[in-house]
Parts: structure tokens; C-alpha cells; sequence
């Protein structure tokens, strides 16, 4: 069945293959301009920031709950904090070493007061909105007379416990943000809102929900980068060891290079979001798509030894075509299943997995076998075996 299979693909199988031999720079030129469209477009992409709400599918009934709670109630669930805490460095010093300080209090005051002008910021609450409310507006002048203040009054000493820690060397400010802003305008002017004098001896940190939904785009931003150049510059390596020649080393990278900028152009060109949880794929897109490359030149240079490089490379598109074909169908069935889910995250990994392979596979027998031919500058190679 299988030799049926061979024999009937045989002829356009091998016209292609001696299309891409002999016209290889005809070859190159189209899928160039393709990689120029894509890697525009590649370019374009930004990393997503995704919500626990992101997680889970739009059918189900805690997310039709949650909608509907906050169409009626915008602001209630979204909250970010602006912690402010003690750091002395010295022993004796004129540092702060408790947030009851009133040097604090007006400060903290007059973060809230700034995070208020941030659009989306619904509400600011503080230790300072306690004191000055059972001390007509005021903020007392010494400590010592804070202190006394909150010991006179159990309410606002209870109050104040959902701002102060018990040992009272951190405090906090509450803000209130609407659900549906933009995380990144939100979290960068927050952080113009903590950028001011603080007194001695205090630090100042921004957390919550936006705030987290932002470190994770910038981590994922940067992991991505970091994870692709260390994966690269290994397979760089081996495959510079493997093959024992810097030339037949580089240009199965082409696979993994053309392959994922076009996976990611295409994807981008699509709509696709990048996520955070999407784009550790990239890694594993290199380690299955550079096999397909190591398989094309392994067998080109196999063919080399008896036969004309042109006639070597229809031989050698002809015995790889249909086994990175069924690996790559296998495994995009397998990525694609991970749709079968009903976590969006799984199905987008899988989208973005499958693409990556199905690019890599067309590069490995496009781009990769016309360079090859261009760059092997002898027609014929002795047989050393």
C-alpha cells in the first residue's frame, strides 16, 4: 500500500524536486518576499497579558456569573496595593521604624491622593483616611500623639489594622480599579505615582492584579528571548559538532529561523494573542522543526558522494518528503488535540505548537535544500566509502 502511495505521488514529487534543484534562486526569491510580509508582521507581535478569567472557557457558568456581577458593580473586582514598609539601615538613626509615624501617614496620604488622578483608579483607601477621620481631616503632628489617638478610639484602632501590619512596620494603600482597563497604561502610571520622595528609612512597592498581569508579559517577553537565544546557540553547537563543518552546521538553523518567523507572522496576521503561556512554545518548536533540517542535509550530503548536486538533491527531497510529511501530521494532531480541552490556554499552545512544525517542515523543504544546492560549489564528490 505504501509503495502504491510512493508510486502515485512519484511524478509530481519529482517534478517539484527538480524545480527547487535547478531553479533555487527562483526559489529563494519567492519565499523571501514571503518572509519579508511575515516578518513585518512578525514584528507587530506583543505579548498578551492574560487574567485568571483568561483561563477558563466563555461558556461556563463562573464566568457568565462574573460578567454579569461586574456589569453591575464595575470597579469591585479589580484591586491593586501600594505597600509601603520600614527598611532601616542603621541602628541609630533617625529612620522610621514605625508606619504610625505621621512623617508616614502623610505620605501614604498623598499616594492615595496621587492614585486617584490615575484613570481607571475608582478608590484609595489608607491608614491616613482613619486617622484624620476621627481627628476632624488632621494628621496629628508627633507619634506619640497618633498613638495615643487610635489607643482612645477602638473603632479606628480596629480600622487601622486593615492597613498596618500587627508590628507595624508595614502599611498599605487600597486602590480600587475599574475591571476593564488597560493593564500596562494603569501599572506604568502607578509606578510615576510611588516615584516620589519618601522618608527615611521606608521602601515602596506596587502589587495587585495588574501589576501581576504586567510582570508576567514582561517575564514572558523576556524568558522568550532568553530561552530562544540559549536554544539556539545550543543546536548551534551540536549541529556544528555533529556535522564537522560550520556550513553544513548553519544551514539547517534556516529550518527553525524561516519556519518560526512565518508561524509567528501568519499566526499574528490571524489575530493570535502571544500569552505568556504560549510562548514558552517557541523552544519546542526549535527542537522538533531543526530535525527536519539535520534530515534534509544529513541525506543531501549522503547523496553527494555519488551523484551530481542537482540530481542528489531530487534523491534526497524524494526519500524525506513523506516521512517529515507523516511526522509532521502526526504531530500536529497531537497538538491539535489539546483543543479537545475546554482550557482556551491548552488549545492556544497546541495552535501555536502545530503552526510552528507545519512552517519548519516547508522551510526544511523549500528553503533549506536551495541553499544547500546554491552553496555546494562541486558537482560531483569522490565516494569515500
Amino acid at each position: 500500500m505504501r509503495d502504491k502511495l510512493r508510486e502515485l505521488g512519484k511524478g509530481p514529487l519529482d517534478k517539484y524536486a527538480k524545480f527547487v534543484s535547478h531553479h533555487a534562486i527562483i526559489v529563494l526569491a519567492i519565499f523571501f518576499i514571503f518572509t519579508i510580509f511575515t516578518g513585518y508582521q512578525a514584528s507587530l507581535m506583543e505579548t498578551a497579558g492574560t487574567s485568571q478569567k483568561d483561563w477558563l472557557p466563555e461558556d461556563i457558568e463562573v464566568i457568565n456569573t462574573f460578567e454579569l456581577i461586574a456589569d453591575q458593580f464595575a470597579g469591585s473586582f479589580a484591586t491593586s496595593t501600594i505597600v509601603v514598609e520600614t527598611e532601616p539601615r542603621y541602628a541609630k538613626s533617625d529612620e522610621i521604624r514605625d508606619v504610625r509615624d505621621p512623617e508616614v501617614l502623610r505620605y501614604v496620604d498623598l499616594l492615595a491622593e496621587r492614585a486617584k488622578l490615575v484613570y481607571g483608579v475608582v478608590g484609595a483607601e489608607s491608614a491616613a483616611d482613619v486617622v484624620k477621620g476621627v481627628n476632624g481631616g488632621r494628621i496629628p503632628p508627633s507619634l506619640r500623639s497618633v498613638k495615643s489617638l487610635l489607643e482612645h478610639n477602638e473603632m479606628a484602632n480596629q480600622k487601622i489594622s486593615n492597613y498596618i501590619s500587627d508590628d507595624y512596620s508595614l502599611t498599605v494603600v487600597r486602590l480600587n480599579l475599574l475591571e476593564d482597563i488597560d493593564a500596562e497604561e494603569v501599572v506604568e502610571e502607578l509606578r510615576e505615582v510611588i516615584n516620589v520622595d519618601k522618608p527615611k528609612g521606608v521602601s515602596v512597592e506596587i502589587s495587585g492584579d495588574p501589576v501581576i498581569e504586567v510582570t508576567m508579559q514582561e517575564l514572558a517577553e523576556e524568558t522568550m528571548g532568553m530561552t530562544s537565544f540559549v536554544s539556539f546557540a545550543l543546536i548551534i553547537l551540536i549541529l556544528i559538532i555533529l556535522f564537522a563543518s560550520i556550513k553544513y552546521g548553519l544551514i539547517p538553523l534556516l529550518t527553525i529561523v524561516f519556519g518560526l518567523t512565518w508561524a509567528i507572522g501568519t499566526l499574528v496576521l490571524a489575530g493570535f494573542e502571544i500569552t505568556p503561556q504560549t510562548s514558552g512554545v517557541m523552544a519546542m518548536i526549535m527542537g522538533i522543526g531543526i530535525d527536519f533540517g539535520i534530515q534534509v542535509t544529513k541525506r543531501f550530503r549522503y547523496e553527494l558522494q555519488i551523484r551530481k548536486k542537482e540530481e542528489a538533491m531530487v534523491n534526497t527531497l524524494c526519500n524525506v518528503f513523506y516521512p517529515m510529511c507523516i511526522t509532521t501530521l502526526a504531530a500536529v494532531i497531537g497538538f491539535k488535540c489539546l483543543a479537545l480541552g475546554k482550557l482556551p490556554v491548552m488549545s492556544d499552545m497546541g495552535t501555536m505548537m502545530a503552526t510552528g512544525v507545519v512552517f519548519c517542515m516547508v522551510a526544511a523543504l523549500t528553503v533549506v535544500p536551495a541553499i544547500l544546492v546554491l552553496f555546494e560549489r562541486k558537482s560531483i564528490k569522490p565516494n569515500f566509502f
